[in-house]
C-alpha cells in the first residue's frame, strides 16, 4: 500500500514524499495504525513551515482525527490560514465541558458499536459517521472572526446550488430552518480555529437515537454545558443533483482559497493526503507502533481514556431510590459525583432515624471516591 503525503502551498507546487510500502513487512497485520516514518519527518518539517495548506486525513478513526487536528493547532506555525479535512466512524462527539449520560444514550452507543469521544473544544454534542464531513479552520488569533468562517462554509454550500443557506446568531449552517452544521470553537492567546460538521448522507434516525439521555441516570443538579437540540437535515435531501463528501470537499476547499487567498489564480488543490495511516476497523487495546508521532500518539491515549472520556465530566448529582425494609416505600440518596468519581453521599437525617438499616444499604452500594456505574 503507497502512502502519499502532500503539502499544497501558496506557490502551488505539491511536495511529494516518497512512496513506501507500508505493509511490506507485515502484509497480514491489521491490528495497528502506523504513520509512516515519512508522515512523521514530514510532521516535523511543517511544524517550521511557512506555507498555508489545507490538509485531508485518510483515518476515519475520530480519536486519531482529533489527535490530528491537535498537532496542527499546537505545532505547526500559526502565521496562516490551515484548514483540515476528516471524516470519522459512527461517533459521538461530546464538548470539553459536557455531561456524556446527559448528551447520549451510552446503552444505544454500546449496542450500535459508535464510540464516545471527548474533543477539547467548547459546544454542544455531535454525531459523526462516514455521510458526515468534518472541517476545521485555524488561524492566527487576530484573524479569527466566528461569523466570517461560518458564511464561508455557507458560501461552499450555496456554490452546490442549494438554496435558502443562512447562518443563524450561533453560526449554525442552516438549510430554509433545518441545521447542516454546527460548530464549535477554540480560542489561546496566539491562534484559534472554528471546527464543525457537515450533515451530508448522515444515518439521521441513528443520530437521533445516539443524541438521547441514557434513560434511568435520575440526574438532579449538574455543572455541565447542555447542548442546544436543534432540528436537523441532510444535503441530500436538498437538492436532487449529486452531493457527496468529494464534491462538498471541493466546494469548501474552493470557498476557503477564494477567501483567505484572493491573489491566486486558481483556488488550492485539495487532493492530498496528510498524515496517511493504515487504518482499521478496531484497534483494540495495543498502543505498539500505533502512531510515531510522540505528539500524536500522546494525544491519541489521551482521548480514548476512561479519564478524560468520563473524568473530565464537570459535576453532578443523581438521585437514587432505596427500599425501606418494612417496603412501606422508597428513600431518596443524592449522590454527587466529579471527574466521574462520588464526592458525596446525602440523606435526610430524619430517614436516617425512622429506618436503621438504611445506613448499612448506603455503605453497601456507594462509597467515596467509587467511579461512577452505569
Amino acid at each position: 500500500m503507497a502512502s502519499i503525503i502532500r503539502a499544497v502551498c501558496l506557490s502551488h507546487l505539491s511536495c511529494d514524499l516518497p512512496r513506501e510500502n507500508t505493509l511490506g513487512r507485515e502484509p497480514n497485520r491489521i491490528d495497528s495504525l502506523t504513520l509512516p516514518f515519512s508522515a512523521k519527518k514530514y510532521l516535523g518539517q511543517l511544524s517550521g513551515s511557512k506555507q498555508p495548506s489545507i490538509w485531508t486525513s485518510s483515518s476515519l478513526d475520530p480519536y486519531v482525527n482529533l489527535s490530528i487536528e491537535e498537532y496542527l493547532f499546537r505545532k505547526v506555525e500559526v502565521d496562516r490560514p490551515i484548514l483540515l479535512i476528516y471524516r470519522n466512524r459512527k461517533s459521538v462527539i461530546i464538548g470539553r465541558n459536557q455531561n456524556p449520560w446527559q448528551e447520549s444514550n451510552l446503552e444505544e452507543l454500546e449496542r450500535q458499536g459508535i464510540s464516545l469521544v471527548r474533543r477539547r473544544s467548547g459546544g454542544g454534542t455531535v454525531y459523526h459517521d462516514e455521510g458526515n464531513t468534518n472541517y476545521s479552520i485555524m488561524l492566527p488569533r487576530d484573524q479569527f472572526e466566528r461569523r466570517t468562517n461560518a458564511r464561508l462554509v455557507a458560501n461552499a454550500v450555496q456554490e452546490m446550488s442549494i438554496d435558502r443557506v443562512n447562518v443563524t446568531d450561533r453560526y449554525d449552517v442552516c438549510v430554509g430552518d433545518r441545521k447542516v452544521s454546527g460548530s464549535a470553537f477554540r480560542i489561546t492567546a496566539k491562534r484559534a480555529y472554528h471546527h464543525g460538521t457537515m450533515l451530508i448522507s448522515s444515518n439521521l434516525a441513528q443520530l437521533k437515537g445516539a443524541l438521547r439521555p441514557t434513560p434511568n441516570m435520575n440526574i438532579v443538579d449538574s455543572k455541565a454545558v447542555g447542548s442546544v437540540r436543534s432540528p436537523v437535515t441532510s444535503l441530500v435531501d436538498s437538492v436532487t443533483n449529486d452531493i457527496n463528501h468529494h464534491s462538498f470537499v471541493q466546494h469548501l476547499c474552493r470557498a476557503f482559497s477564494k477567501h483567505y487567498y484572493p491573489c491566486l489564480d486558481h483556488p488550492i488543490n485539495p487532493q492530498v493526503v496528510i498524515a496517511t495511516v493504515i487504518q482499521t476497523i478496531s484497534f483494540g487495546n495495543s498502543m505498539s507502533g500505533l502512531i510515531k508521532n510522540d505528539f500524536v500518539r500522546a494525544g491519541y491515549e489521551e482521548l480514548k481514556s476512561w479519564d478524560w472520556i468520563f473524568g473530565q465530566t464537570p459535576q453532578f448529582t443523581r438521585v437514587f431510590e432505596i427500599q425501606r425494609d418494612d417496603q412501606t416505600g422508597l428513600i431518596p440518596v443524592q449522590v454527587t459525583y466529579k471527574n466521574g468519581a462520588i464526592i458525596e453521599i446525602k440523606i435526610d437525617d430524619h430517614l436516617l432515624q425512622t429506618d436503621s438499616s438504611i445506613q448499612q444499604k448506603i455503605s453497601s452500594r456507594f462509597s467515596l471516591g467509587d467511579r461512577i456505574d452505569f
